[in-house]
């Protein structure tokens, strides 16, 4: 019989290998031979919460453990709920919109009557069974759109390991029958979750079980895509091999291609506040019990939905718990992605007078320890923004003259004058280390002649020109994949060459006869919803 025991290497030694594993497989090691139990210990910095029992068991597993709980740093909120129906608005042209997510449409022929009557053969017939996969049409249509996308995603890069992987589960996938049994008890279990609010319960017990906790993340993206995830969640983790399913997103969603999410008033509308449940409970406990938390992150990973931006329209709790949140001492990071659009002029005006209004400002100032900023809206190439997104000023919005001690921020998917954006990075206080500008759209400029104004503007300005090389602020820029089909995540980040331009003798990384595209070779390839993807920028199309 061979010899399976490990290696007789220094107990430092294994630590060191186990630090550069993935905490799955630092799990799978431990379950090799006892000696690990002890030699290479579980990182368990974070835990992760949804509207679904496994993730709420583990979660609730490791906060009551005497040696765990003290190590988790971060609790991860997936916001996303697994779909009960087809989308309305594909069915009827209209009515999603004003919908909580409990009142989605079950699958049946009683809806269909009682809803739209004049569409009801329409409606029943796309709800019939596929003829031998047994499973409703609008499921088997996600599946198929979730797997178009995954192509889409992959395009040319044959050669990554990764969507090896990929074409190995997906060839071993199951029947669709056999999907849409697994995805029926998902659903039975999300069902049970929100009625007992078994997910609220435990977030509280988190805050108060987690003497390390430092960061709460609420995001409406951890689904990523099919087979990659943003967030290896245990009740993702536990799917079957293979398991292919309509990849869910939370907040506020596109009613359609083509159309934006819609911000609609906070206050109007208090039923589509279930929507945001992770972010309602989290600013309530995180306000009103004892807890540590610096770090707030709330971003979209260029999905296209956010914080409905009119929480800060009028008074309401949610914007009050908010402000309370950003008083808590040495609070240094906020990451925050707005909704910010509407269908007519009066959603438009409520958007622009909830940004402008001051409210937003005034609870950012509260943060007087800030030190990270990310303000992101969506973006989607499709879209006239000209119509849909009104011009928020950006000192209406980030009380700098509050922050002495930033050192990072970012700006992503507003509408912006370059007159304006330039002029507020001139303010920026000198703690300024990193600065990134991305996914933007210009009323009046572009990204060439935006760097130009950047370097004009950093030759002339003492707070700039005078500061030595380590302490200038490095400058990154991000543009969307102009041409193709464009898809939510991937973009073309530029550091090197935006920073050789500002500061040294380097080229403009942008044409100035067509601005919006980069100089094929110049920077790199990025996704939002893949972070560990990343390629030189070789070609246009992904």
């Amino acid at each position: 019989m061979s010899d399976t025991s490990p290696p007789a290497l220094p107990r430092e030694l294994w630590g060191c290998i186990a630090s550069r594993l993935p905490n799955a497989d630092i799990k799978s090691l431990r379950l090799t031979c006892k000696q690990f139990n002890n030699t290479v210990p579980l990182r368990l910095n974070r835990v992760f919460l949804s509207a679904n029992p496994l993730n709420i068991e583990v979660f609730c597993n490791i906060a009551s453990h005497d040696k765990f709980r003290h190590q988790v740093n971060e609790i991860i909120w997936d916001e996303a709920r697994l779909h009960r129906g087809p989308a309305r608005t594909d069915e009827t042209n209209e009515g999603h919109e004003l919908l909580p997510d409990e009142d989605e449409p079950d699958n049946d022929r009683e809806w269909a009557a009682e809803y739209h009557p004049e569409y009801r053969e329409d409606i029943i017939e796309r709800h019939k069974y596929e003829e031998g996969d047994r499973c409703p049409k609008w499921f088997k249509r996600g599946c198929e759109e979730t797997l178009c996308v995954l192509k889409c995603r992959e395009d040319r890069d044959v050669d990554r390991p990764d969507l090896i992987v990929r074409r190995e589960q997906i060839l071993a996938h199951p029947s669709l029958r056999e999907h849409w049994q697994h995805y029926q008890q998902l659903l039975r279990q999300q069902k049970d979750v929100l009625a007992s609010q078994s997910d609220l319960e435990a977030f509280a017990f988190g805050v108060k079980q987690f003497p390390a906790l430092k960061r709460v993340t609420i995001t409406p993206a951890a689904h990523g895509n099919l087979i990659t995830p943003l967030y290896e969640t245990p009740m993702i983790r536990a799917f079957p091999k293979g398991f292919n399913y309509p990849i869910p997103r939370g907040w506020l969603y596109p009613r359609a291609i083509m159309d934006p999410a819609l911000a609609y008033s906070w206050n109007q509308y208090p039923e589509l506040r279930d929507r945001y449940r992770g972010f309602r409970t989290a600013m309530c406990v995180l306000a009103n019990k004892p807890n540590f938390v610096s770090e707030l992150v709330m971003a979209s990973n260029s999905v296209p939905t956010g914080i409905n931006c009119t929480i800060f329209d009028e008074p309401c709790e949610e914007y009050n718990h908010f402000a309370t949140v950003l008083k808590n001492p040495g609070f240094r990071r906020l990451d925050i992605a707005l909704l910010v659009s509407g269908e007519n002029e009066e959603d438009l005006e409520a958007c622009s007078r909830s940004l402008c209004n001051g409210r937003l400002r005034r609870a950012l100032g509260e943060a007087k320890d800030m030190e990270e900023f990310r303000l992101h809206a969506p973006f989607d190439e499709n879209l006239d923004y000209d119509d849909v997104y009104p011009l928020i000023p950006l000192r209406s919005i980030v009380p700098l003259e509050q922050w002495s001690k930033l050192r990072h921020f970012e700006l992503s998917g507003f509408v912006i004058s370059q007159n304006d954006c330039v002029s507020f990075l001139k303010t920026l206080p000198n703690s300024v280390r990193s600065i990134e500008l991305s996914l933007l759209h210009f009323l009046d400029g572009n990204w060439y002649t935006m760097l130009e104004e950047i370097r004009r503007m950093v030759s002339e300005s003492t707070s700039w020109g005078d500061r030595d090389a380590g302490s200038r602020p490095k400058i990154t820029i991000g543009v969307p994949i102009v041409e193709g089909s464009p898809t939510y995540g991937h973009g073309i980040w530029v550091e090197k060459e935006v920073e050789g331009f500002i500061y040294g003798e380097g080229g403009n990384p942008f044409k100035e006869r067509y601005p919006r595209k980069i100089h094929l070779g110049v920077g790199v390839m990025r996704d939002a919803l893949e972070p560990d993807f990343e390629r030189p920028h070789d070609r246009w199309v992904l």
